[in-house]
């Protein structure tokens, strides 16, 4: 028979073993999740379908570039949410067009057309200094000055409030002409004639709410809506995951009631790529923004999708936070303000056939 110093012996020995497995146990599992959170501050690379390559441009002088436009040279024009506006070449040179002292909340950005005052002004959608004020549109002159070109009306829907996009109407279309710019507090649309007069051209707050997020046109062959004007839209109340669309809104500012697309998270861009786009010519794309990084640890849930017999397939992943997609010549180039892993941390990302 076991003594009671034996038992006590034993039971101590015991308890100390217990003790000894749990505090491994925690160490391991702490070690676990760093392991994990290391893993997810790298960013992976851009996984895009073969035969294409994604390359980040090297661009020191941008922080978190998050709208982009053609400049109809082959280079692009770029705001960065960390203020200012750039002229950044496919060769990732950036030259600064208006410094963030003049520009500390810019959001879209487009290039006057032909016909439409100076041709080649850039323009740019703006809070001032207050990330939360009054959206305006403001010209840059080629000396680096920023001056007010339009000052957006309030709507039924409330204050032009967080500007989100800025674009031409595109040739040939009845949008032709104006300028369009996008507020998505008041889930408004504005149209601006070359004069600088701003007034609402629509607004999609009933019966729902919606966030906008981008505006763009689809072309004349295009089989669904030739012509017509397309908008990046999600319900604001909405509690599923990929109830964002792209709406159809027509040349007298109403949405129709048939969305271009659904099933995604906030389609933040979208365009039909060139003919000598590779394998995928003449094909729509669309980037999908997913949910924040700065919500999801820095997770790269953002993605680029095309759309084969209308229905939209997985093409591009591992994006941070997709803002804005365009062709330029025969590349696909998109803003994403958090690519290299965090908020802040932001890069050009260009897509090129290898064919």
């Amino acid at each position: 028979m076991n003594s009671p110093q034996q038992k006590t012996r034993r039971n101590n020995f015991i308890l100390a073993a217990g003790v000894f497995g749990a505090a491994l146990f925690a160490a391991s599992s702490m070690a676990l999740m760093a392991s994990k959170a290391q893993a997810a501050s790298k960013p992976k690379a851009i996984d895009v379908e073969i035969p294409y390559e994604a390359t980040v441009l090297k661009t020191p002088s941008l922080v978190a570039p998050q709208y982009l436009n053609e400049t109809g040279g082959g280079s692009l024009v770029v705001s960065d949410a960390a203020g200012g506006v750039y002229s950044v070449t496919l060769g990732g040179k950036a030259t600064e067009l208006a410094g963030k002292s003049k520009l500390k909340h810019p959001a879209g950005v487009a290039v006057a057309p032909g016909g439409f005052g100076i041709a080649g002004q850039v323009y740019v959608l703006s809070s001032g200094d207050d990330p939360n004020g009054q959206c305006e549109v403001d010209a840059i002159d080629k000396s680096g000055g920023v001056s007010t070109f339009a000052k957006l009306p309030d709507a039924s829907s409330g204050k032009a409030t967080d500007c989100r996009d800025l674009e031409f109407g595109a040739a040939g279309t009845p949008y032709a002409g104006k300028l369009y710019a996008a507020t998505s507090a008041n889930s408004a649309i504005y149209v601006i004639d070359s004069s600088g007069k701003a007034a609402v051209f629509g607004t999609y707050d009933k019966p729902l709410a919606f966030d906008l997020t981008a505006i763009g046109f689809a072309r004349p062959d295009d089989p669904k809506a030739p012509n017509q004007m397309l908008v990046g839209m999600r319900p604001k109340m909405g509690g599923a995951a990929k109830i964002g669309r792209i709406g159809v809104v027509g040349p007298d500012g109403k949405l129709r009631d048939d969305p271009y697309l659904v099933g995604f998270i906030r389609p933040t861009g979208f365009a039909t790529s060139p003919t000598n786009f590779g394998s995928y010519g003449d094909t729509f794309f669309i980037s999908d923004f997913g949910k924040a990084a700065s919500e999801e640890g820095g997770l790269a849930d953002g993605s680029v999708y095309r759309v084969y017999k209308g229905i939209a397939r997985p093409y591009a992943s591992n994006f941070a936070d997709p803002m804005c997609l365009k062709f330029v010549g025969n590349k696909m180039v998109i803003a994403d303000p958090a690519i290299k892993g965090a908020p802040g941390s932001g890069g050009i990302v260009v897509i090129t056939s290898l064919l």
